[in-house]
């Protein structure tokens, strides 16, 4: 059976969004649209609106007449947008530790099998997938749907800061599966307070951490405000 346009615009998009996530297509970068519909073998239209969503997630700036550039690294954002996912996910895991359920349990289990795989087989790009699939499993169980809609924004939009901590500090690998591992434990006893604080905290350490970097990588211009 052939493509929809909505398959191929997914693929185009998770193909540009894996590019700019692991630097091969650079911040401040143009994107040749000609030539990514050239690889497809398809239209401009799925690039287009591949690159409208990116745009939407915060990864790609388009400017009228000029083209479609990937956004440059900006501390100023970033600390923007790590200070609201502390406030917004620290609620998340407060409601979500009252709703926890055996069965969002297990699944935590194995995505902590998954990402110990990861951790061992050196895979950026598939433990960031599992990290997030992690946190949104459990802020799932909130039950509430714009909360997590807004979460997943925020997490779109600092997707490029999350790939650019593992480059920068790879000791976060190990540490944050520490982290998940306490996490899961305050699950099992459905305990909210140490469950939001952890959550506040990580994503605090974050933040300082890759404030630190990104202040280093200032100094050499290659941050953009």
């Amino acid at each position: 059976m052939s493509d929809t346009p909505f398959t191929i615009t997914d693929r185009v998009l998770t193909h540009l969004r894996t590019r700019i996530l692991n630097g091969t297509i650079t911040p401040g970068e143009r994107i040749d649209q000609a030539a990514v519909a050239r690889q497809f073998g398809v239209s401009l239209v799925p690039v287009r609106e591949a690159l409208a969503r990116l745009q939407s997630s915060g990864l790609v700036h388009i400017v009228p007449h000029r083209g479609v550039f990937v956004e440059p690294i900006s501390l100023s954002e970033m600390i923007d947008i790590y200070y609201m996912r502390e406030v917004l996910e620290e609620q998340a895991a407060q409601l979500a530790a009252k709703n926890m359920t055996d069965a969002t349990i297990g699944a935590l289990e194995s995505l902590i099998g998954q990402i110990d795989i990861d951790i061992r087989n050196h895979a950026p790009d598939v433990f960031l997938q599992h990290t997030r699939e992690f946190h949104f499993t459990l802020y799932h169980a909130t039950q509430r749907r714009n909360l997590i809609r807004i979460i997943q924004q925020l997490w779109d939009q600092s997707d490029c800061y999350r790939r650019l901590q593992i480059d920068l500090i790879p000791e976060r690998y190990h540490e944050s599966q520490f982290e998940n591992r306490a996490m899961l434990a305050a699950c099992r006893r459905r305990d909210g307070d140490s469950l939001a604080l952890m959550v506040r905290y990580r994503i605090h350490q974050t933040t300082v951490g890759l404030r630190e970097r990104l202040e280093l990588h200032h100094a050499g211009n290659q941050i953009s405000q």
